[in-house]
């Protein structure tokens, strides 16, 4: 059968597909250390287990409004107004299937055929993909300094009359970098003064070690949230160690937020209520499990940076959020493809090739697994490289 020119044209996950390939090779029985996963280890909070049995003890599990039930939206805007100053209306959040979703009806909201989405690299792998499934173009500024965070000026540079969006994550999948605020603040005011949305992918938005903060966007507009380009995207996939859960959110202009509630209503109709009970849980339970997370994803962290000072060629920019690493390993071998098949095949490590993040010659390594695995992961790879 003829499949459209469209699917055709995409892409598939990278990282997906390397955790495929790795719990495959544990299902084998193969000693295989994964190091590119996007998922802490850590159990979920008490309140995501109790909100979601009450549902489940009360036996109705059902449809949900589209745009996502009351009592999630009400910890949402009590989230947001706590971490971003600003507090949106129910009319503001739309509660999808996870933020891949909620980035993904903002794109179909916003897009015409040949429109233009700028975002820096490193990127999450999804974004070129995601931006062409809504029939957009993806525009890519990589850095030029050999550093990991595109300057705003190069963005500013880029836009043009087909541009529609500008898309923020920080901190950064794959990098851990965060973008400091004089470059947040300048999007934002280009962003407000030629009518170009800002999409802030916040999904590790408290997940920053070292004391630092990400800054919000919404801090440095001049517009009240209904008259703003500023869209947040957040979900409690990564902060609350939720991912099987698949609950996002977007925070957004009332108009903008309608529009998306009528692309859901179209593509999934409602999120799991089951998993927006839970959600609203964790959203309540709050700080001390987000806390107690990044506290010992900084170990970690910490852990990793160690292990891989000890490879005499990489380069590190030390990561200041998220669980991820991006070192460049270009001195050992410049193609990371090929470099991520060796590591897989010599040394039964999973990494993801920074290829796939606009990058050549990385690695990203995640340090979200277990500690003995981050040490014994490093160490076979370098065996293998030194």
């Amino acid at each position: 059968m003829n499949l459209s020119r469209l699917a055709l044209s995409l892409g598939q996950s990278a990282t997906l597909k390397l955790n495929e390939v790795a719990n495959n090779l544990k299902a084998e029985g193969k000693p295989v250390i994964h190091l590119g996963g996007g998922e802490p280890e850590e159990k979920i909070p008490r309140g995501a287990l109790e909100e979601s049995g009450k549902l489940l003890d009360a036996g109705f599990v059902r449809y949900t409004p589209t745009s996502g039930t009351a009592a999630l939206k009400k910890e949402i805007a009590a989230y947001t107004e706590q971490y971003y100053g600003v507090k949106p209306g129910p009319r503001n959040i739309v509660v999808a299937s996870g933020a891949k979703q909620a980035i993904y009806n903002f794109l179909v909201s916003v897009i015409d055929p040949g429109d233009e989405v700028i975002f820096p690299a490193p990127y999450w792998v999804s974004y070129p993909e995601m931006v062409r499934l809504a029939y957009g173009n993806p525009v890519i500024v990589k850095p030029r300094d050999g550093g990991l965070l595109a300057k705003a000026s190069d963005i500013e540079a880029h836009i043009t009359s087909r541009t529609k969006a500008i898309l923020l994550n920080s901190p950064n999948n794959p990098s851990g970098q965060v973008y400091p605020e004089d470059f947040v603040r300048r999007l934002v005011e280009v962003c407000e003064d030629r009518g170009v949305y800002l999409l802030m992918d916040d999904i590790y938005n408290r997940l920053v070690f070292d004391g630092l903060k990400a800054p919000s966007a919404f801090a440095f507009s001049k517009k009240p949230l209904n008259e703003s380009p500023i869209v947040s995207i957040n979900g409690v996939s990564k902060t609350f160690s939720m991912t099987g859960y698949r609950i996002g959110w977007s925070v957004a202009s009332e108009a903008l937020t309608q529009a998306m509630i009528k692309v859901q209503a179209q593509v999934s109709s409602c999120p799991s209520a089951l998993s927006q009970a839970a959600a609203a849980g964790a959203l309540r339970e709050g700080g001390s499990f987000v806390d107690a997370l990044r506290d010992g994803l900084q170990k970690k962290r910490d852990v990793m940076v160690a292990e891989l000072a000890k490879l005499k060629k990489v380069k590190l920019h030390k990561p200041q959020g998220t669980f991820y690493s991006f070192a460049d390993f270009s001195a050992y071998e410049p193609d990371s493809k090929k470099l991520s098949g060796l590591l897989l095949e010599k040394a039964m490590v999973v990494a993801v090739p920074g290829i796939e993040f606009g990058l050549e010659g990385h690695l990203r390594l995640s340090y979200c697994g277990a500690e003995k695995d981050i040490i014994e992961g490093v160490s076979r790879i370098r065996k293998i490289l030194d």
